[in-house]
């Protein structure tokens, strides 16, 4: 039990931080991402697969990225959008800032119908910014792999954004008639 809380101090001494960007980074709503961390590292303290694995810091990383999913797919559920007929006066950048937020929420949304496996390379790599080589390394796979996996993700992620994009007029033609 001793050897558990301190590899858990210690993986919290060392890596907390970049577990905190992660899930600030996946999640986009900062007032949150403390309750996640914290929530991270009481789901490691009772996992026993936690005990014997060969990278903690890799265990955790993927744990965070699971969690941060799995937080945005009950966020989903339990979002209600409310129709505004307020024009209220928006600043250009103010506007600019919220379509680039709605359009990352919308990628990331997405992004939680890929497989596990290719869900970590993409965010490995276009949000934490890894390389192919780095990420090859914490998952035990060949960096060319990556590559063709990482290829599949996105052509699959644009294949999700147009046909939600297409059910989001068509949704919306029916509900202006």
């Amino acid at each position: 039990m001793i050897n558990k809380k301190q590899k858990i101090l210690e993986l919290f001494e060392t890596s907390g931080p970049r577990l905190h960007r992660l899930l600030g980074k996946l999640m986009l709503n900062e007032d949150e991402v403390g309750d996640l961390l914290q929530e991270l590292f009481l789901r490691l303290w009772n996992s026993k697969s936690f005990d014997s694995a060969k990278d903690p810091f890799a265990y955790a990383y993927r744990a965070a990225i699971n969690l941060a999913f799995e937080w945005r797919r009950d966020r989903k559920k339990s979002f209600q959008p409310i129709e505004n007929d307020c024009h209220a006066q928006i600043t250009s950048s103010a506007l600019r800032n919220l379509i680039a937020t709605e359009e990352l929420q919308q990628v990331l949304d997405a992004t939680m119908q890929l497989s596990d496996l290719s869900r970590d390379v993409v965010v490995m790599h276009y949000i934490e910014q890894e390389s192919y080589e780095e990420i090859a390394k914490r998952l035990g796979k060949k960096p060319q792999y990556l590559r063709a996996l990482n290829a599949k993700a996105i052509a699959k992620l644009r294949e999700l954004l147009v046909s939600n994009e297409k059910s989001e007029v068509n949704t919306n033609s029916v509900t202006k008639r």
